[in-house]
């Protein structure tokens, strides 16, 4: 991440204003994103820290289209990546921007992956999608993908389905799907959660690594102030669907001025200490 102030007067790579979800239930309508504006700039580490169903993960399925409406409804002011106005693209549209100009990475990879295709073959047709690939270079490069996301037997691993995987490894081959359209901008949402502390923070490294090496722009999705705090240059705190809090990294963790952020970094605070104290 470069880590610089973007002057007001450069453009962001993408560009939320007002962002509205709402979804219909048998109890009436529920309102999960509440007037969302954010803004995320090539190069820059965006976090974007609450507590479960403050909305965050929402946020960024809308964004990407990938919310099911009904029941959902999505409505916005402005929703632009780069020069495309994601509100008006169709689902084939927004089917081209998915892998190509955005990757996305979920929290849990055993569901995002197809159980009955080879981790190789999915990650090779991202790159026969997007990058008009044979099938055979497809599968070339999906290995060096896997080997690049730290994975230590590529070739092998790229024959395996996902339950023959562990949890960490699982998560590597779903960054590598992520990342092999090479796009502009990645989103993680909670890509750690259900792995342990060690694995955490080799995930986190590696998609540092990673964004600082394609130049990717990254917004990063997490229930954990501490986890944020050590990888996003900017951090936005959500809370029942609103933006409630936003500034750097570090003004943030030293100096929160709200008293739900305050509440956060003091709960990181306290799990960095008790990691400590574990190892």
């Amino acid at each position: 991440m470069t880590g610089q102030t973007r002057a007001a007067t450069v453009k962001p790579l993408l560009d939320v204003r007002d962002l509205h979800v709402e979804f219909e239930t048998a109890e009436g309508l529920v309102r999960a994103v509440d007037g969302v504006s954010l803004a995320v700039h090539a190069g820059e580490a965006l976090g974007v820290v609450g507590e479960s169903g403050s909305g965050k993960s929402v946020t960024a399925l809308a964004l990407m289209g990938l919310l099911a409406i009904p029941p959902a409804r999505v409505r916005a002011r402005r929703i632009r990546l780069g020069e495309v106005d994601l509100l008006r693209l169709d689902p084939a549209g927004m089917t081209r921007v998915r892998g190509r100009q955005v990757g996305f990475v979920f929290q849990d990879p055993l569901s995002a992956l197809n159980p009955v295709m080879r981790i190789g073959r999915q990650i090779g047709e991202v790159v026969e999608f997007h990058g008009g690939a044979s099938r055979q270079d497809a599968d070339r490069s999906a290995i060096r993908w896997l080997a690049r996301v730290g994975i230590a037997a590529p070739s092998e691993v790229s024959r395996a389905y996902p339950h023959q995987l562990s949890g960490g490894m699982r998560q590597r081959a779903l960054i590598a799907m992520a990342l092999a359209g090479e796009p502009d901008l990645l989103i993680a949402d909670e890509p750690t959660t259900a792995l342990d502390v060690t694995v955490q923070a080799q995930i986190v490294a590696l998609i540092r690594k990673l964004c600082d090496e394609l130049r990717m722009a990254l917004v990063w999705i997490s229930h954990d102030f501490g986890v944020v705090a050590g990888l996003a240059d900017r951090v936005a705190v959500m809370r029942s669907g609103k933006i409630v809090e936003t500034a750097s990294a570090r003004e943030l963790y030293a100096s929160p001025k709200e008293p739900y952020t305050r509440e956060l970094v003091a709960l990181a605070r306290s799990n960095a200490i008790e990691n400590v104290r574990r190892t």
